[in-house]
């Protein structure tokens, strides 16, 4: 078999420098600049009630964009998931906060497995590099839907490239989903009730990373000295 032919370094430094392009040029029209200046202004105002009333003015708008930049970060990670969850946790407060970043990613998880699915391994090349994509690659054929977990549970993991070589392995969507939302529940929790600190959002984010790193150590260990027991 031969290996497969990876795209140049500057194809993919020029998709991402495209996109930042986009990006900054929609943010040089007057309108756009001066609405993400109010923006920013009402959301790390210390008044909850600026906040509110900025919350208020968008309407139904504002989840929908929130839940449509999820979705754009799960495909095109530009901005980080961590910023726009704090961000909305601000803006719409611990529960509505919550059910709007929980869609948000469960939509974003789908949207990256079926275009993974849709345009397979060319795709996470371009992106990521080969050597990351057969990591990802590797570790999904060896753990399944319990790898999908795993990483979901890991919040200082990025979870972006897994859902799109899901997709490429032909994974099958149901399991994929259902485990990428048992992971999401408790991660998403924690990090809209931890977002107003930074610092004990990093704190909390390490904490469960290294808990659910060391169950998983214990699991693998017990399965060798089994194994190894029925050897002897």
């Amino acid at each position: 078999m031969t290996a497969a032919r990876q795209p140049p370094r500057s194809l993919r430094w020029l998709i991402l420098g495209a996109a930042l392009a986009l990006l900054i040029g929609v943010g040089l029209l007057p309108d756009v600049r001066a609405f993400l200046s109010t923006a920013f202004t009402a959301l790390t105002s210390r008044d909850p009630a600026v906040t509110r009333a900025f919350v208020d003015g968008l309407g139904w708008a504002g989840p929908l964009a929130l839940i449509a930049g999820f979705v754009l970060q799960a495909v095109l990670p530009v901005l980080p998931a961590l910023v726009l969850t704090a961000v909305t946790a601000r803006a719409y407060g611990p529960f509505e906060g919550f059910l709007i970043v929980y869609l948000g990613t469960l939509l974003g998880a789908a949207a990256g497995y079926w275009l993974g699915r849709a345009l397979g391994n060319a795709l996470i090349r371009t992106l990521v590099g080969e050597r990351t994509r057969l990591k990802v690659h590797e570790f999904t054929e060896r753990h399944g839907t319990q790898g999908v977990l795993m990483i979901r549970l890991m919040p200082i993991l990025s979870a972006d490239v897994m859902n799109l070589v899901a997709g490429a392995a032909r994974m099958e969507f149901r399991p994929f989903m259902l485990a990428t939302a048992a992971g999401a529940l408790p991660v998403t929790a924690l990090v809209v009730w931890l977002s107003e600190s930074s610092e004990r959002l990093l704190w909390g984010m390490v904490i469960l990373s290294v808990v659910v790193a060391g169950v998983v150590a214990g699991r693998a260990l017990i399965r060798r000295r089994r194994a190894a027991r029925g050897l002897g």
